[in-house]
């Protein structure tokens, strides 16, 4: 079964939302994840570990979106 016309778009354009959410999930989970290793290397373990947690916490929510949305990897 193929959608036609306006549904279609719609389609469309819900699926690139999601793309472009899951994108910036990654790239927030990734940045708060490589920001808590450099605290960790910079000598605040304390605040690393914290950053690293966070990071860990938001690649869960990234993954758990990627899941519901039947996203590939």
């Amino acid at each position: 079964m193929r959608i036609h016309g306006a549904a279609s778009l719609v389609v469309s354009s819900l699926i690139q939302r999601n793309k472009v959410v899951a994108k910036r999930k990654g790239a927030v989970a990734a940045a708060t994840g490589a920001a808590g290793a450099a605290l960790v290397v910079a000598g605040a373990p304390i605040l690393g570990v914290i950053g690293i947690a966070g990071g860990l916490y938001l690649a869960y929510d990234w993954f758990s979106f990627r899941v519901k949305n039947s996203m590939r990897f």
